[in-house]
């Protein structure tokens, strides 16, 4: 066994190095720190799935009281796992819908090279002379017959109506933990 492969056994299979990730991305340092940021704040607070899909505490609730508490406690204690949910679905549509992934990276590198563009220079393409507004309106009219062709309106709704069935069955279902007894408790003293 070479020495390589003794020190990434000894890695867990889950590590990933997310700075060299977020350092290979082709962003600006300013949107770098913002995911930075949200990365910090928002996934530390992630639930581990022993508490997420707790079984034992999967019930029907017994009435819309129950189910407004139950969506009140869970949705924001669960709020980084159900925005990892949202962001897997995301994910799986893009994977499954390759238009619609080519589509997307268009769009992103077609914004980012005429945002790039000094904005009172003219591009010159061989004899064209292409101003920065023609620039965006060129890519406007290629991007919407791309974004029908691709069925983006109808993947945006499928991501919200999974996200919708699986967060909100979810919260729904699953009955409050005893740290939300213990605050009611407290708020009636």
């Amino acid at each position: 066994m070479s020495s390589a492969s003794a020190s990434s056994s000894s890695m867990p299979a889950a590590y990933i190095n997310t700075e060299a990730v977020m350092n290979a991305l082709p962003i600006s340092a300013e949107r770098r720190s913002l995911l930075t940021r949200l990365k910090n704040d928002r996934l530390a607070n992630l639930r581990p799935p022993s508490e997420f899909f707790d079984r034992d505490r999967f019930s029907k609730p017994s009435g819309m009281v129950d189910i407004t508490q139950r969506l009140s406690y869970n949705l924001t204690h669960f709020q980084s796992n159900y925005i990892l949910i949202v962001l897997g679905l995301l994910i799986y549509c893009l994977i499954t819908n390759f238009w619609l992934l080519f589509t997307i990276i268009f769009l992103i590198l077609g914004l980012n090279f005429v945002r790039k563009l000094p904005p009172n220079e003219p591009f010159v393409f061989q004899q064209f002379v292409i101003t920065q507004k023609q620039l965006y309106t060129g890519l406007i009219i290629i991007s919407v017959p791309l974004l029908w062709i691709s069925s983006a309106g109808s993947a945006v709704f499928w991501i919200v109506g999974a996200s919708a069935v699986l967060v909100l069955g979810h919260a729904a279902f699953l009955a409050t933990g005893v740290d939300s007894e213990f605050a009611a408790a407290a708020n009636q003293v």
